[in-house]
């Protein structure tokens, strides 16, 4: 029974909960409209959102996994979940995540928006569409960035009926950095087993290739810089354009530093001429972790010290925690 509840800890991917179960929390803190328990329930409408896409994310690549030697500890590669049990599962928390939203409108905690609702629902809709249909279609990164982006835009809706001029930043930053995770790291890291199954991948399109050792094209390194690029030019956008933007001198010295480390680990990961995946692993991973702080970095005076430092401190925490009961690694995810 142990044994078994193990394997569907790791099929549900525990360890990255407190990071992918943020888009609708970060959403709803850019306007002036939330409150603690708002940000609790959202964490949890995010967390069985996590859950409705991984594991659907997995039932539909089994097969192309199980041509990766490195993948063969996954719960469906190795066949200690039956793929079956999978699909009810991604299922029971998309039905959950809705459950969840209409029993906190109905008890008045969040507010009742049909807007909401429908963002919501597109959500999930494209995050369907890209896991079943990722592989087959090229440029299906956009679905999943706009399926995260529309989380977030959630999280503003369901609190108030005035997103703000940050809200639409935010957004907008959610879908280029998850685009960048699925159509560049994504896109790299599956290099070497994608085409063997007739992937039309984004990178593979590109010309992404492992052969005798691994080719990224200057074509894709350009498209991966331009993100990076606007990435950044948008975070630091509101400090010049927002007037009643609250910050402080350090927080965008902070930031310059982080970027200085998130190009640094981008460009290592672009100029690599061998794959390698425990070092793809240890770039992908000091690229995630920097580039997620940066956010809370920006609007730690928005939402204050407390709040702030929280979430910059608790999904690496919780990541560390539980990746070290799982895999014995503290730092290094063994899910790529």
């Amino acid at each position: 029974m142990r044994d078994k509840l193990i394997e569907y800890i790791k099929l549900v991917r525990l360890p990255g909960w407190g990071a992918y179960s943020i888009p609708a929390v970060f959403g709803a803190l850019t306007t002036n409209s939330w409150n603690i328990e708002e940000i609790v329930i959202l964490f949890f409408i995010g967390m069985l959102a996590a859950i409705f896409g991984f594991v659907l994310n997995d039932y539909a690549d089994v097969k192309v996994d199980k041509m990766t030697p490195e993948l063969s500890a996954r719960p469906l590669v190795k066949g200690t979940i039956k793929p079956i049990y999978a699909l009810y599962l991604s299922i029971s928390a998309a039905i959950l995540h809705y459950m969840v939203v209409f029993i906190f409108m109905l008890l008045g905690v969040f507010q009742t928006s049909i807007i909401a609702i429908v963002i919501l629902t597109l959500a999930a809709l494209l995050s369907t569409v890209y896991n079943l249909y990722g592989k087959k279609i090229v440029g299906s990164d956009v679905f999943v960035a706009s399926a995260t982006a529309l989380y977030c835009l959630f999280g503003a809706y369901i609190v108030t009926d005035e997103p703000t001029g940050l809200t639409w930043i935010v957004v907008i930053v959610t879908f280029i950095q998850v685009l960048y995770l699925n159509a560049v790291i994504g896109g790299v890291k599956d290099a070497d087993h994608d085409y063997k199954v007739g992937g039309r991948t984004f990178a593979l399109y590109m010309g992404v290739r492992v052969d005798k050792k691994l080719t990224i094209p200057i074509s894709f390194k350009i498209f991966a810089l331009t993100l990076r690029t606007l990435s950044a030019f948008l975070l630091f956008l509101p400090f010049f354009i927002f007037k009643d933007f609250k910050y402080e001198l350090w927080q965008p010295i902070v930031m310059i530093l982080m970027f200085i480390g998130i190009y640094s680990a981008t460009l290592k990961m672009l100029n690599l001429k061998i794959f390698d995946r425990q070092i793809l692993r240890k770039l992908i991973s000091m690229q995630a972790f920097l580039r997620y702080s940066v956010v809370p970095v920006m609007l730690i005076r928005e939402i204050g010290y407390p709040i702030g430092l929280f979430l910059i401190i608790f999904p690496f925490l919780w990541f560390a925690i539980f990746n070290k009961i799982l895999y014995g690694k503290a730092v290094q995810p063994d899910t790529l």
